[in-house]
């Protein structure tokens, strides 16, 4: 499977276009971020939206799920992953992307790894006095020419957390339907809003909504917790998305690096996040097209 290696991305002044940071968050494992993240931004680059997707996470998933573990990343410099973007004073600008064989969507796919590189970078960014607005500072003083960033964190709300929550500007948080996931997606919820405080975010990334995943409706607790949620998340002000559906198939695509769209395009979940989709588009001012 080829790979493109970008390392000097075209920069533009933050007014020259519409750009939303989309962080995919949750401090629970297991719930689809990474999922969520690879099918997003392929079905937008497939409507002509070039997308980036930052990896904030030590693990490898990202790498396996776009292909990239085909590059032996166990000898990749660490500058030319996330942690030598964070880096304090060493990074000059050249964002270090990577672009998957996706085919030929109408815009592109990027990807600036992660990896254990970024565990030494957590503590040395727990340091500074401007922790958490690292990500941030680089990404306006080094813009990307991309319209939509996607962050793909850990599932533990820590340092990576908060550099994603000071950077983003629209939240996504997947949840699956068990009573351990939905627990831990309500105080996902409290503590969302009260660190938007205590950070002094102005103005607070718009939180989109909750997104129910792996859902199967076939199991009885699922349908209870599926009936309920909507419900519950209205109370809070909160918008919640129809579900996504369970199929093994997205686990296959993710084995052979590829987006489910791309590794099974008449399967009926390809469809599932038409509605997170489409608000994405309404916030680019992009055409939605099924």
């Amino acid at each position: 499977m080829a790979m493109l290696m970008n390392s000097g991305a075209k920069t533009l002044t933050a007014t020259e276009k519409k750009q939303i940071v989309l962080w995919i968050g949750a401090n629970a494992g297991g719930v689809g971020k990474t999922t969520l993240t690879v099918n997003i931004a392929y079905r937008m680059a497939c409507l002509g939206v070039d997308v980036c997707v930052l990896d904030l996470d030590t693990n490898e998933s990202m790498t396996v799920f776009c292909g990239l573990d085909k590059l032996a990343l166990d000898d990749v410099d660490p500058s030319q992953t996330m942690a030598g973007v964070l880096a304090e004073e060493d990074f000059d600008g050249q964002w270090p992307l990577v672009t998957p064989s996706w085919g030929e969507p109408k815009g592109r796919v990027d990807i600036c790894r992660g990896g254990l590189h970024l565990s030494q970078i957590d503590k040395e960014l727990s340091r500074l006095p401007r922790s958490e607005y690292v990500l941030s500072d680089k990404l306006q003083d080094f813009p990307l020419s991309h319209q939509l960033i996607i962050l793909d964190c850990p599932a533990s709300l820590g340092v990576p957390t908060d550099l994603a929550l000071a950077a983003a500007t629209h939240v996504l948080v997947p949840v699956t339907l068990t009573p351990k996931s939905a627990h831990a997606a309500d105080k996902f919820l409290l503590w969302f809003r009260e660190r938007c405080r205590k950070l002094r975010l102005n103005p607070y990334p718009i939180l989109m909504g909750f997104v129910p995943t792996h859902y199967r409706a076939t199991e009885a607790l699922e349908r209870t917790i599926m009936e309920q949620l909507p419900e519950k998340l209205i109370a809070a002000g909160v918008h919640c998305y129809p579900s996504t559906r369970y199929t093994p198939q997205f686990k296959n695509a993710s084995a052979y690096g590829l987006p489910l769209q791309v590794y099974r395009p008449g399967n009926p979940a390809c469809h599932d996040c038409d509605p997170i989709i489409q608000d994405l588009c309404l916030f680019l001012d992009v055409k939605f097209r099924f």
